[in-house]
């Protein structure tokens, strides 16, 4: 399936089977500081705590959700704790490696402008291959598609069924990954994928295959993936 949707007007909907949330973590420290964080972490900000606690207040106004999938980072596990805060039927929650964030090997800790300072070659080749590049010791978009490949099953099957909503709580290049493979995106498209620490995403089955729409600190719905 194949969303070919862009971002539009705000459309209406709040039917609470078959759909699939992305929800990347509340902003922390280091996104502030604009340091990689990876498989390391960082406390989340006051404006991260309000992000989480909206994520939560979204999906309470929409249903709730049967199951939370979080990655078992520190600043997911913070997020997904908040949100619990709004929902009135707390849902099942686990937690999955495989929505860990890309590990940025040698470059976690380091603020972007230190990187590019310390390993200015590996900077551009990640400018020139930001896909394919692989931080030293750390891992590309691909190997993020191997690491995913045991859970995708679970979410394709939530897709195609009218089971009750469940919600992924995890970071910004992993739901990239993700959404690239339920959508069936190729690299250059998927690249195109952001999700900053307001947004969720939504996917749902629709007559012309998976519809997506996305919701900014709980506004919304707008049709498509989030575009500056």
């Amino acid at each position: 399936m194949r969303s070919t949707a862009i971002i539009g007007r705000a459309t209406r909907g709040s039917e609470r089977v078959g759909l699939l949330y992305v929800c990347r973590h509340g902003e922390t420290e280091w996104n502030v500081e604009q340091r990689m964080q990876g498989h390391g972490d960082s406390a989340l900000t006051e404006r991260g705590e309000r992000q989480a606690r909206a994520h939560g207040a979204l999906l309470a106004a929409r249903g709730g959700v049967d199951e939370l999938l979080v990655s078992p980072s520190g600043r997911t596990r913070a997020t997904a704790a908040l949100m619990l805060e709004s929902l009135e039927s707390a849902p099942r929650i686990g937690f999955h490696p495989e929505l860990m964030e890309r590990h940025s090997g040698r470059w976690e800790g380091l603020t972007l402008d230190e990187i590019a300072a310390r390993d200015a070659e590996g900077w551009a080749q990640r400018a020139h291959d930001p896909y394919f590049h692989r931080p030293p010791g750390g891992e590309n978009h691909a190997d993020l598609e191997v690491r995913l490949a045991p859970l995708l099953p679970r979410l394709e099957t939530q897709l195609a069924s009218d089971t009750p909503a469940l919600a992924v709580v995890t970071h910004g290049v992993l739901a990239r990954v993700l959404l690239k493979c339920l959508l069936r995106l190729g690299p250059q498209e998927a690249l195109r994928v952001i999700q900053p620490n307001a947004v969720v995403y939504c996917l749902e089955p629709g007559p012309a295959g998976l519809r997506v729409t996305h919701f900014v600190q709980g506004r919304g719905p707008f049709e498509g993936i989030f575009r500056h």
